[in-house]
């Protein structure tokens, strides 16, 4: 087989650009949680301190646009009073993601309270009601103030340095909240039992993308990475007989074999309803690099024959979408 055509020095522009932004977001939380403050019916409340930020947050940057990826898990102490009682107690942030910006998921915030009395649990019922709603949209200006701080890559684009405002305004978002909740919304069917008969049929999509097969296949499948496109948390590795899990563990399975960076061949499970608990179709993944750009297909052998619409819709609203919103762009 033929070695790729190397891309030109216009296409290398187009490969992915990472910014590592973990210290500042913990810096950020550390300083900008303490200023909450929440008052009312004679309550009076504080978050008196972070203690702990765990998590990751990169920048990835791509022809000019920007994906802000971070999932961070907040710890912090609060402090208050109804005006003739102290209390005080603990506020988690299990997940402060870009999916609750992006309208896949909610905040939750867990609160606490040290002191044990009818007057605790009246504050504490108060502070569970009324924090949330100081809290959202602070967490909602993090990725503003993300893009605001780093932005501004140190090497500047193929067509000249651009600006943290340039990249806000050419920010693409997840995949669209209307077809995660088309798919999650589909009535459920009892799939309990064995499936016997089962008719199956097999799907494809695929788009040709300015990309080479090299960095399509380090989005496909580096853990750190897919996040960029799929825009949810993900554990894959590009080994035989490894575990993967993507879209926040709605689609698992296991590598059968890779050929890097042409081609991966995978079991595919879905948690879509209808799909069957018990049954695994077949994704294999071809790279075909041209002169200026790169096909992508992702083949799904094994799909139960009724959910054929709905599977080829998912996979064109999350794999082909995803990639397209990062800037990748389409050969027509």
């Amino acid at each position: 087989m033929a070695a790729p055509v190397p891309l030109t020095e216009y296409q290398q522009s187009y490969h992915w650009r990472n910014k590592n932004c973990g210290p500042w977001a913990k810096e950020w939380v550390t300083k900008t949680l303490p200023t909450v403050k929440v008052e009312g019916q004679g309550n009076t409340a504080t978050i008196s301190s972070v203690t702990s930020v765990e998590g990751d947050c990169d920048l990835g940057q791509r022809k000019g646009k920007l994906l802000t990826i971070y999932d961070l898990q907040v710890a912090a102490k609060w402090a208050g009073s109804d005006g003739t009682t102290e209390f005080s107690g603990t506020l988690n942030i299990p997940e402060l993601s870009h999916e609750a910006i992006d309208g896949l998921s909610d905040y939750v915030f867990d609160i606490t309270i040290d002191q044990s009395s009818k007057d605790a649990d009246s504050f504490r019922a108060w502070l569970k009601a009324t924090l949330p709603g100081v809290l959202t949209p602070l967490l909602n200006g993090f990725r503003d103030d993300l893009l605001q701080a780093h932005g501004l890559f140190e090497t500047p684009l193929a067509s000249g340095a651009a600006t943290p405002a340039a990249f806000k305004q050419g920010y693409s978002p997840a995949p669209p909240a209307e077809a995660h909740a088309k798919i999650a919304a589909q009535k459920k069917k009892d799939d309990a039992g064995e499936k016997k008969g089962l008719r199956t049929v097999a799907v494809e999509v695929s788009a040709t993308l300015h990309a080479s097969a090299a960095d399509l296949w380090s989005l496909l499948t580096d853990r750190a990475r897919v996040p960029m496109w799929s825009r949810a948390s993900a554990d894959i590795k590009p080994e035989v007989g490894a575990k993967y899990t993507l879209f926040n563990g709605n689609v698992s399975g296991a590598v059968i074999s890779v050929d890097p960076p042409r081609k991966i061949v995978q079991s595919w499970q879905t948690k879509s309803p209808g799909w069957p608990s018990d049954h695994h179709g077949i994704m294999t993944i071809t790279l075909d690099q041209g002169s200026d750009s790169t096909k992508v297909t992702f083949a799904l052998d094994g799909v139960p024959a009724d959910k054929e619409s709905d599977i080829l819709r998912a996979l064109d609203a999350f794999y082909i979408q995803g990639l397209k919103q990062m800037g990748l762009g389409t050969i027509l």
